[in-house]
C-alpha cells in the first residue's frame, strides 16, 4: 500500500509539473515568460487616457505572449506599495501610467534592479532601471487646434482640460498654437476644470464657451470630457476628443487627437525583451506613428475638400519635421 501511495504522489507531481510548463498553443505560463504590469490612475473604461494604456497592455500580451496584470485607480499613497508588490512578483516591466507615478518609481526601483520601471508623461530617468515615455501632447493639441480653427465659422473655439498637470497643459498649449498657426485671427478660450471625473463641471464650462460664440470645443479631461461632448451635441456645434477615438460618444465629435499606446508600449516592450533598453526619456509623436488624428467619417461631408487638404497638409508637414509645434508655443 505504501508503494502505491508513493507512486500516486509521484504521478501527481509529474502532472503538476507538466501543467505548469510553457506551451504556446495552450497559453500556459513558464518561469521565463515575459511579465508586464500596469498601474493606472483611473479606470480602464474611461474611454481615454486609462483605456489606451490598458489597450497597450493587451497589445503587449498578444505580441509577446506575455503574462500581464494591472491595477486601476491607484491612489498616490499606495503607488509605492503596488510597485513593490509587482517587483517582488518578478515582473520584468512595470509601467506607471502618468507622471504622478514618477516619485514612487524612483524610490522603489533601486531595490529591484532586475525589473524595468517605466513612467509615462514625464522625462525622468534613473540608472540602471528607470525609464520614461513621453508622448508628444503638444503635437496632439496642435493638430486639434488646426482642425478647430479651420472648420470654425464664428472664429471662436474652446478647449477644456481636466487637472492642471503637464500632459494636459501641453495639449492645451498645442491647441492654441495650432489654431493660431492655421488661423491667426481665431479666438481661443481655454480652461481647466481641475477634475478628470466631474463631467457636470466640464459641461458647464463648455456651455459657457458656446454661449460666448465658440462653435468648436475640444476636451482633454478623460471621463469629465463626456460633459464637453454633451454640451456640444446639445448646442449643435462640433466637439473634438482626445487620446482615443471617441466618435461613438456623441453626434458631433468631428475629430480626435489620438495617442496610440499600443504602438508605443510594444516598442518599449521590445527594447526590454531584446536588452536594448536604456535609462533615458523616450519621446514619441507623429513621426513615430504614436500621435495622429482621426476625422469622423460620418461628418466628413460637412468639411470642404479645401479644408481637408489644408488639414492633411499640415499633418504631413508635422510628420516630416517641416513644422515643429513646439516652435509655435506662446
Amino acid at each position: 500500500m505504501k508503494k502505491i501511495l508513493i507512486l500516486g504522489l509521484a504521478l501527481c507531481m509529474m502532472i503538476s509539473f507538466v501543467g505548469c510548463s510553457n506551451d504556446a498553443e495552450s497559453g500556459e505560463v513558464s518561469e521565463d515568460t515575459f511579465k508586464v504590469a500596469l498601474l493606472l490612475p483611473g479606470t480602464t473604461n474611461d474611454g481615454g487616457w486609462n483605456t489606451t494604456a490598458y489597450n497597450g497592455l493587451m497589445a503587449i500580451e498578444k505580441e509577446f505572449g506575455a503574462e500581464v496584470s494591472y491595477t486601476e485607480s491607484v491612489p498616490q499613497s499606495d503607488m509605492e506599495e503596488v510597485f513593490r508588490n509587482y517587483a517582488m512578483s518578478d515582473f520584468d516591466l512595470i509601467i506607471g501610467h502618468g507622471f504622478e507615478f514618477g516619485d514612487a518609481a524612483l524610490r522603489v526601483a533601486p531595490d529591484y534592479t532586475d525589473a524595468i520601471f517605466m513612467v509615462t508623461s514625464t522625462d525622468i530617468s534613473q540608472e540602471p532601471n528607470v525609464i520614461s515615455l513621453l508622448t508628444d501632447n503638444q503635437q496632439q493639441g496642435f493638430l486639434q487646434g488646426v482642425v478647430a480653427a479651420i472648420v470654425s465659422e464664428t472664429g471662436v473655439i474652446g478647449g477644456v482640460g481636466g487637472m492642471e498637470i503637464p500632459p494636459i497643459t501641453a495639449d492645451l498649449q498645442g491647441y492654441e498654437a495650432g489654431a493660431l498657426y492655421a488661423r491667426p485671427d481665431v479666438e481661443v478660450i481655454n480652461v481647466m476644470t481641475g477634475s478628470f471625473d466631474d463631467a457636470a463641471s466640464a459641461k458647464e464650462q463648455a456651455t459657457a464657451m458656446i454661449d460666448a460664440g465658440a462653435d468648436v470645443v475640444m476636451h482633454d479631461a478623460d471621463h469629465a470630457g463626456l460633459g464637453v461632448i454633451e454640451a456640444a451635441d446639445a448646442a449643435g456645434v462640433y466637439s473634438i476628443g482626445s487620446i482615443g477615438v471617441q466618435f461613438d460618444l456623441g453626434d458631433k465629435v468631428l475629430m480626435c487627437g489620438v495617442t496610440d499606446m499600443n504602438q508605443a508600449f510594444i516598442e518599449m516592450a521590445q527594447k526590454v525583451v531584446d536588452g536594448s533598453i536604456e535609462s533615458q526619456n523616450y519621446i514619441m509623436g507623429v513621426k513615430e506613428n504614436v500621435v495622429s488624428m482621426e476625422m469622423n467619417p460620418d461628418l466628413l461631408d460637412e468639411v470642404s475638400e479645401e479644408d481637408l487638404a489644408e488639414i492633411n497638409g499640415i499633418y504631413e508637414m508635422i510628420k516630416s519635421g517641416e513644422i515643429v509645434p513646439a516652435d509655435y508655443l506662446n
